[in-house]
């Protein structure tokens, strides 16, 4: 009588087991796309090493401290970012903002650049009237 009651139990398990196995094999793979919004940029908060008109270098230890500078890479001089810069604006030193995303070779591409930052902590002065 209990071997008869094990027996059942395990055609039970397997009947309902075997349809979700095989259900998700018959899945296809999903392609992972990147995030679309907010969350497909990486802020970048930092000062800049060395620059040129394709590449920006901001000091730190590691790899990920170059980004590639390309003509999608939006660069401006005011804090409303409506003033349009060249990379040629940009001097060593300075403390930089905006944002990048990786592609598909694992570069760091600037999609923005922004050259009017407080270093963090740094008062700003209001101006008088």
């Amino acid at each position: 009588m209990k071997s008869t009651f094990k027996l059942l139990s395990l055609l039970a398990l397997l009947t309902i087991a075997v349809p979700s196995i095989v259900s998700a094999e018959e899945k296809p793979a999903t392609k992972t796309e990147p995030a679309k919004g907010k969350n497909k940029y990486t802020p970048l908060y930092a000062q800049v090493e060395s620059i040129t008109d394709t590449l920006l270098t901001v000091k730190g230890k590691g790899p990920d401290l170059k980004f590639v500078i390309n003509a999608e890479t939006k660069i401006t001089k005011d804090k409303a970012h409506k003033e349009v810069a060249k990379a040629s604006d940009v001097k060593v030193d300075q403390w930089i903002g905006g944002s990048y995303t990786k592609a598909a070779d694992g570069s760091n591409v600037l999609h923005s650049l922004h050259l009017d930052v407080n270093q963090k902590g740094e008062k700003t002065e209001k101006p008088k009237k």
